[in-house]
């Protein structure tokens, strides 16, 4: 499944009101929500610029995630795991694999290596 049609699922199921007052990783379940909008926005519109500090992130929220996903009501299990599926899909999407991919994908183009975000000399 296409990360934008997991985003909109999301969007469309909405955040249960068993969530309010729930932490994850440290931050409030609604608050997370946003935060991982946020990255899966940027990842769908090609303007995530994964470091490993945002990827460390992910991943600390993926593990917190699949804590909560065993824990709690039926709901606040499935809306973690649909949160937990939209972080993995980032990680895989937008994360160094990724950016590789592109980079062969430029050099199979261009049949020249080319160093990402590098002008070339004229």
């Amino acid at each position: 499944m296409q990360l934008s049609q997991m985003w909109r699922e999301h969007l469309q199921a909405g955040c249960p009101p068993e969530v309010r007052g729930l932490s994850i990783a440290g931050t409030a379940a609604r608050e997370l929500d946003a935060e991982i909008t946020a990255c899966v926005s940027a990842c769908v519109t090609h303007t995530l610029k994964m470091d490993t500090r945002i990827e460390r992130r992910l991943q600390d929220i993926a593990h917190a995630l699949e804590n909560f996903q065993d824990q709690g009501t039926p709901e606040i299990a499935a809306y973690c795991t649909r949160l937990n599926k939209l972080v993995s899909a980032v990680l895989v999407n937008a994360g160094p694999m990724a950016e590789a991919a592109n980079n062969n994908d430029k050099l199979e183009s261009t049949g020249e290596m080319v160093r990402p975000r590098m002008k070339r000399r004229q």
